[in-house]
């Protein structure tokens, strides 16, 4: 009966592993498409494409800030509307005159499913103005909700928590 068990195991553990080797790849086409996302969002912020950043965003999307040490938070930005709004004002104020750089890192898959995934990777950003130095302005972590859309992957819910 042991060689028997043993035998059934022996012939079932390639059908498993190969079951293994499907599901991971499954996951690898999305873990891509999420981690080129990412990398448009940076590139898309640091253009000031705000219509771009938009698209990246479910229609009832959120971005949400935690700044460490402050004690009152900003608001969560709802909606895709809204969140071109805010990319607009950051990109046309906060920002005019300034070229920014998002360079993220360190990206881990929290969560992955067939239509929902949760990211979570490091954030430096530095920003230059014409004839000065860069220097680094924001330091953190994003932790990213993202929902499989029949736009593609798009982040449902983005937090960063930014270092002071």
């Amino acid at each position: 009966m042991k060689r028997l068990l043993l035998f059934c195991l022996f012939i079932t553990l390639p059908l498993f592993a190969q079951a293994q080797q499907f599901v991971d790849a499954a996951h690898l086409k999305d873990r891509v498409l999420i981690a080129d996302q990412l990398a448009r969002y940076s590139q898309l912020w640091d253009r000031k494409d705000s219509e771009g950043i938009s698209m990246l965003v479910t229609e009832d999307g959120a971005f949400e800030w935690h700044l460490t040490g402050a004690e009152e938070q900003p608001p969560i930005v709802k909606g895709r509307e809204n969140v071109l709004k805010y990319a607009r004002h950051a990109h046309e104020k906060r920002l005019a005159g300034k070229q920014s750089r998002h360079h993220f890192s360190g990206l881990v898959f929290e969560e992955l499913s067939e239509d929902e995934a949760v990211t979570e990777h490091m954030l430096l950003v530095t920003q230059v103005v014409p004839g000065e130095k860069p220097v680094v302005t924001a330091t953190g972590i994003y932790k990213i909700n993202w929902k499989k859309t029949d736009e593609g992957w798009l982040m449902f819910h983005r937090k960063l928590y930014v270092d002071r």
